[in-house]
């Protein structure tokens, strides 16, 4: 400390001066509490006139998952700083639930397990593999999701096996989509990519 001056100590601190955290801004904040405001109130207003209105007609049942489902959309996908390999999930997770809220809350057959839902679920996967094959690090960085997507491809065949189902090809398209897809990220992604596998499967 000897023959150091005030300006010397102040330059060379042992401990470096860390900037405060960014705060998120209250506007985002506010806007995510109004838009849940607005969904609550048009979702009850929904099912108050379904109501007192005519009951051998449940619109309402068909507009609350819509509701839900655009909340979601404004929320999560446009609103949030989520990855977008989650975001790519959770849309898919959305609309699909979405869809067979629908399809039961109308009667009809399972037209939503056997058709849609399987269909999305390739098409998802589909656009995870071409944003990995387009960003140099993509396949590990969207390692996770893409495996997520690959246990996700199994869900229609579980759907057909417990009778929520009747359509047998395109649950086994689906499976089949998954289990090529992730050979294929075996064999194509980088060196990094599998060692990133093995760590994650402890293999």
């Amino acid at each position: 400390m000897q023959g150091k001056d005030g300006e010397h100590l102040t330059s060379h601190s042992w401990y470096p001066v860390y900037e405060a955290a960014e705060e998120q801004p209250a506007s985002s904040s506010l806007i995510s509490k109004w838009l849940t405001f607005l969904a609550v109130s048009v979702m009850g207003i929904a099912v108050l006139i379904n109501l007192l209105g005519n009951r051998e007609a449940w619109w309402s049942l068909t507009l609350i998952p819509c509701v839900l489902y655009a909340w979601l959309s404004v929320r999560h996908t446009l609103m949030s700083r989520a990855h977008l390999g989650s975001k790519i999930i959770v849309q898919l997770l959305g609309l699909s639930a979405m869809l067979l809220w629908i399809n039961v809350a109308n009667g009809t057959t399972y037209w939503s397990t056997g058709y849609v839902i399987p269909f999305l679920m390739m098409a998802a996967t589909l656009l995870i593999t071409v944003i990995c094959c387009s960003r140099k690090m993509g396949w590990r960085e969207f390692s996770g999701y893409l495996l997520t997507l690959n246990l996700l491809g199994i869900v229609p065949l579980l759907l057909y096996a417990v009778g929520m189902s009747n359509v047998l090809w395109t649950a086994v398209a689906a499976a089949v989509y998954a289990l090529l897809t992730f050979g294929g990220m075996c064999l194509i992604a980088d060196k990094g990519f599998r060692q990133e596998m093995k760590r994650r499967f402890h293999f």
